[in-house]
């Protein structure tokens, strides 16, 4: 046994080191701490807080309106602003933008309320773990209730906006379709995609400053990709990809792929905004392969959202 400052025997001065080579670089794996959490007590510990998400949610409320002149009524100018430019702008595009005999101002207030619902969660509830950094250092409660609980505000505000629609209803002496009771299934279907966006990216937003910066952009951008001001029948439900014959400019028998389909598991937003406009305006029943890929796509979202939020969740009071 040798001391370790001189390589002499040890008189009880300290640590004894018998070889510098056997001291480990890293911390043998049993002793690693790794961050695995269960789904499903994640979710029941999320109900057991409910309350606490309530809470939240009716204080961000209050204060979004409290210093507000016009108060409660932004809630409805904002999506009436964003139609009256659609109307100026693309009214007079009928061949470009058909609307099946449906008023152009109907047609796109539809669109654009489905859209501001996802906009408007994505974008307050990307950002809300940074603007409530100083509960999130002190607080036990499951950091998931932040960015969920802006989406309940998302959805309040959403159901007041839903005011103007009624009156379009009645300006245009037009009535909700029967098969408008289909419209809840497409809101869940919705609801679940925008919460599993927002999961992942006010996690990742907490790792990468960045992106804060880009997330206007990339929901700005996003409204020309989602059938808000187009038609989703523009997109084809039978795409040839090979084989087959062609007749008369169809192809008979190949492989061919459904892309409404693709199109809705990908990004769920265009089967529910058409299932809205086919069952509230036209009164027709949904299209549901496509709502069938967009549910499955909404789920597949919500899963791996919440894995790279709780994946993350473990730094978040340190990084922010």
């Amino acid at each position: 046994m040798t001391d370790l400052a001189d390589g002499q025997p040890d008189n009880g001065r300290g640590l004894i080191v018998t070889d510098l080579a056997s001291i480990p670089a890293e911390p043998p794996d049993d002793i690693l701490y790794t961050h695995k959490v269960s789904f499903r007590a994640s979710v029941a510990n999320l109900w057991e807080h409910r309350e606490i998400m309530y809470t939240l949610a009716e204080r961000d409320f209050r204060v979004q309106y409290k210093q507000a002149v016009l108060g409660l009524a932004w809630a409805v100018l904002s999506p009436v602003a964003t139609l009256v430019i659609f109307v100026v702008v693309f009214s007079n595009l009928k061949q470009a933008f058909p609307t099946q005999g449906v008023p152009y101002a109907l047609y796109a207030f539809v669109g654009i309320l489905c859209w501001s619902f996802f906009a408007q969660a994505l974008g307050n509830g990307g950002n809300s773990l940074l603007t409530n950094k100083a509960l999130l250092a002190k607080t036990q409660f499951p950091r998931e209730c932040f960015p969920l609980e802006t989406m309940l505000v998302t959805a309040l505000n959403t159901v007041i906006s839903w005011i103007p629609l009624a009156l379009l209803f009645v300006i245009f002496g037009r009535a909700p379709k029967v098969a408008t009771v289909w419209v809840p299934m497409f809101m869940v279907i919705e609801v679940v995609f925008a919460a599993g966006i927002t999961l992942a990216v006010s996690s990742l937003i907490i790792q990468m400053r960045d992106l804060q910066q880009v997330l206007p952009i990339i929901i700005s951008l996003g409204i020309f990709m989602t059938p808000v001001i187009w038609p989703f029948s523009y997109i084809p439900t039978h795409y040839h990809l090979f084989g087959g014959t062609e007749v008369a400019g169809h192809w008979i028998g190949g492989v061919s792929v459904n892309l409404q389909a693709v199109y809705g598991f990908f990004n769920p937003l265009g089967p529910v905004i058409n299932g809205v406009r086919q069952t509230m305006l036209l009164g027709h029943n949904p299209s549901w392969w496509p709502l069938a890929a967009a549910a499955v796509g909404s789920l597949c979202y919500l899963l791996f959202g919440y894995r790279i939020f709780k994946r993350f969740e473990v730094n978040f009071a340190d990084i922010a």
